[in-house]
């Protein structure tokens, strides 16, 4: 995947999977690609400090399959399990992801559910930044620099703490979201406490829905009907005027109500 442009005439590239599709047959003899998958600095994933750290450069394939990753942050386990094919998940990468900003991409709104930071270097030194911060002002923009590039992402570990993905696209398999939802919450009591909620591809990667958030709070015999009027209100105020409102608008009550589903379970087994 693109993780950025150095300069003029140079490409930083991840994974490769998004940037060689959106440059092929454009690349001319002067253009410099710089390859990032030999900086070992850029893997590595490890708990310390009360923290999740996952290295840039770890491909969808090494975060579904490892252990902390289940544990800590189940929601980024459902997103990297089913982004693309199998071919893709063993290249793509979650700093690509990210940066290439993708409304479509699958792992901005878990990250952003998590609470994750990003780790950002360039000439001028190391920066830290929220996701939402990483992702651009306008759709399909990232707000990274020119001369930057994304180090590893920090994702706090969280007692009690529950989270899912699931993501709405027009086949099972090797398919590009239509809308996508991820949320994290502490479970205490039969209740979701603190919940954090994005939806992605309403408009943008990884948008943030205040009332739904509220809602996942209630007692469980509220919770369902206030969910679903929470997303369809955001749906509306999300995309006025579009003719795909009534289909997003449906189809996003029912993600909720999905991934609601996934937490409750998930708070029942004790798993995260």
């Amino acid at each position: 995947m693109k993780t950025l442009s150095a300069a003029p005439k140079h490409a930083l590239v991840a994974g490769g999977t998004d940037w060689v599709v959106k440059n092929h047959g454009q690349v001319g003899a002067d253009l410099v690609i710089i390859d990032l998958a030999p900086v070992r600095e850029l893997y590595g994933i490890s708990i310390g400090g009360g923290t999740l750290r996952i290295g840039a450069m770890e491909t969808m394939t090494a975060i579904n399959s490892d252990e902390n990753v289940k544990k800590y942050a189940a929601a980024l386990c459902d997103a990297a399990s089913v982004m693309g094919s199998l071919q893709i998940r063993n290249r793509a990468t979650l700093g690509g992801n990210l940066a290439n900003a993708s409304a479509a991409a699958d792992t901005p709104s878990t990250l952003a559910a998590l609470g994750a930071h990003v780790k950002i270097l360039s000439p001028r030194g190391e920066r830290i930044i929220t996701i939402e911060e990483a992702l651009g002002a306008k759709p399909n923009t990232s707000a990274l620099a020119a001369d930057e590039v994304i180090a590893a992402f920090e994702i706090p570990v969280a007692e009690k703490r529950v989270s899912a993905f699931k993501k709405i696209g027009s086949r099972s398999e090797v398919s590009i979201a239509r809308l996508n939802m991820a949320v994290s919450a502490r479970s205490e009591g039969g209740l979701f406490c603190g919940a954090r909620v994005y939806v992605g591809t309403l408009g943008s990667a990884a948008r943030r829905c205040a009332a739904a958030e509220g809602a996942l709070g209630l007692p469980a015999a509220e919770r369902s009907a206030a969910l679903r009027e929470a997303l369809a209100e955001f749906a509306e105020k999300s995309i006025p005027g579009r003719s795909t409102l009534p289909y997003k608008r449906s189809a996003i009550q029912a993600l909720g109500l999905d991934v609601l589903a996934l937490l409750a379970a998930r708070a029942a087994g004790g798993t995260n």
